[in-house]
């Protein structure tokens, strides 16, 4: 096959349309049914809620940026004492003068503090931020991916179940016209009444193959509607499965997010080991006090330094610093794990098109083996168990070749998802109307 494997997913037949099997699926689907799909499942409110995460990471990013810029308040109060106070800062005042008193004060002003980042715990903080800002956005693409591959995993094993539901409806009238003769030839005597108990064993067989087909049909509506809304899918003429690309497990997905929590645990742990130092800042202070018809204004500038005397900051410090290790071997793990993974799904890919290839011919030749053998059972140069064996030998081909086509275009998309790819791209790349 080439430029790609073509799955060749035929039309339902007449009968199966009517509503053979109770699907009332649609004929041929416009090219643009799976992009469609695909782009509704955008919609999903698992990505929604990732992305609300990103943005709130985001968000995170934009306060610790602002810490730089300090803090203010404004205040306001009124206060009932027991007895006389003074109204204000009590200072000396030159010449003296009478100090004012009242029992009912207010007060307002406001206040304002700037950090001095000396050792740099505002800057691990924002690194932190940033960090978390990284892993939360490419949570979402994960979350997106995930979810395109769910409506393609379930539109496509739609598709290989119409596939074989098709060949299933074919042989159940094949059998059926092939029990109607040999009742005929029974009551002839021509025919033994052995032969109307295979057809009809056959006929019980397919009849119970229907019923999964029913069922996991149903499990994979099941499916397509929670990633994308579609309750339904029509049937596709062909669906090309894409070539693979070269694989680069450095630029995977999960060791993105493993690199992304190694730099928010590094972060985190210069914050807890810098936050032990000594911590200055600037400050800054007006109020004014009113009582007894007396307002006074009072100002403050000074600088503050703590030196944080804690011993459960200490061991936190350490924590943090065993997670930030941790987090490094997580890295090491991920991209051990993405290159076996990735190797496996490559493996899958391919073997899924050698398999399909296979498959293809030997249902062409299954095909014509059933042929003749009909031909030659017409003529009474074989039996009906040998034509009965040829036709199970075909339809389990059949089968075969539409999981193996399905199988490949899984294995696809699984490796899309491992890579991170853009979800635009991703759907672009089924576009048929390209």
């Amino acid at each position: 096959m080439k430029g790609g494997l073509v799955c060749r997913f035929s039309h339902l037949a007449a009968a199966l349309a009517a509503g053979l099997l109770g699907w009332g699926l649609a004929g041929a689907a416009g090219a643009s049914e799976l992009t469609d799909l695909l782009r509704h499942t955008l919609d999903n409110p698992a990505i929604a809620a990732r992305t609300g995460q990103a943005e709130a990471a985001r968000r995170d990013l934009g306060a610790a940026d602002l810490r730089y810029f300090g803090s203010g308040s404004a205040f306001a109060g009124r206060t009932h004492f027991e007895g006389p106070r003074v109204v204000g800062i009590f200072t000396p005042i030159l010449p003296l003068s009478p100090i004012p008193l009242a029992q009912d004060i207010s007060q307002y002003g406001i206040a304002y503090t700037l950090p001095v980042d000396v050792f740099g715990v505002i800057a691990a903080e924002r690194a932190q931020a940033r960090a978390g800002q990284q892993s939360a956005e490419l949570l979402a693409r994960q979350e997106t991916l995930l979810r395109l591959h769910q409506t393609l995993s379930a539109y496509v094993r739609l598709q290989a179940l119409a596939q074989q539901a098709a060949a299933l409806s074919t042989q159940q009238e094949e059998l059926a016209a092939y029990a109607r003769r040999v009742r005929a030839e029974v009551k002839l005597g021509s025919a033994a009444g052995l032969d109307v108990s295979l057809v009809q064993s056959d006929l019980a067989r397919l009849n119970a193959r229907q019923t999964v087909l029913e069922g996991n049909r149903g499990a994979a509506l099941a499916a397509l509607q929670a990633a994308s809304g579609a309750t339904t899918a029509a049937l596709s003429g062909a669906i090309s499965i894409p070539r693979l690309a070269p694989a680069d497990t450095r630029a995977s997905l999960p060791v993105a997010l493993a690199r992304a929590q190694l730099h928010a645990a590094d972060a985190a742990a210069s914050k807890a080991r810098r936050s032990l130092l000594p911590a200055f800042s600037g400050n800054a202070q007006y109020a004014q006090y009113s009582g007894a018809d007396v307002h006074r204004d009072a100002w403050s500038i000074g600088v503050n330094m703590v030196i944080p005397l804690d011993a459960a900051a200490y061991r936190s410090a350490s924590a943090a610093a065993v997670r930030a290790r941790a987090a490094a071997d997580q890295v090491r793990a991920a991209q051990s794990d993405t290159v076996s993974q990735i190797a496996a799904l490559n493996a899958s890919y391919q073997a899924a098109l050698a398999n399909a290839q296979a498959l293809q011919t030997e249902v062409e030749h299954r095909t014509r083996v059933v042929a003749v053998e009909r031909e030659k059972w017409r003529l009474g140069a074989s039996t009906m168990e040998n034509l009965l064996r040829q036709e199970r030998d075909r339809l389990d081909a059949q089968f075969q070749l539409a999981d193996a086509e399905a199988q490949a275009a899984l294995a696809w998309s699984s490796i899309q998802v491992l890579q991170g790819a853009a979800p635009a791209t991703y759907i672009q790349t089924w576009d048929l109307k390209r």
